[in-house]
């Protein structure tokens, strides 16, 4: 595909055809960068910086609210019902365990 070196403003340019811009996956607007090699010039799509548009991103979120699923788990009660296997132990237990992990070298004082 062949194309013309235009004048615009005090610049030239080159006009890009849809389909090359659907080639890079980019549209107007979008940041390119060029990549300069002996006898020819290739554009890329620009790589966004991390975490670039984020913060809009988040703003639109938070406008357009939680669903109703989702402030259901935030607001789920994520304590167990019954107690873990550790708290089964009492404090002696604890101690009597931790003074034989320590006389058999697993654990150092």
């Amino acid at each position: 595909m062949a194309s013309k070196v235009r004048k615009i403003g005090n610049s030239a340019g080159v006009i890009l055809p849809k389909s090359a811009l659907a080639a890079l996956g980019v549209s107007e607007g979008a940041a390119v960068e060029f990549v300069y090699e002996p006898g020819k010039v290739s554009i890329t799509p620009a790589r966004r910086e991390v975490r670039e548009g984020w913060a809009d991103d988040f703003a639109a979120l938070a406008a357009e609210g939680l669903a109703v699923e989702d402030r259901e788990w935030l607001e789920a009660d994520l304590t167990p019902d019954s107690q873990d296997e550790w708290d089964a132990f009492s404090e002696e237990d604890m101690a009597r365990i931790e003074a034989q992990l320590r006389a058999d070298g697993v654990v150092k004082a």
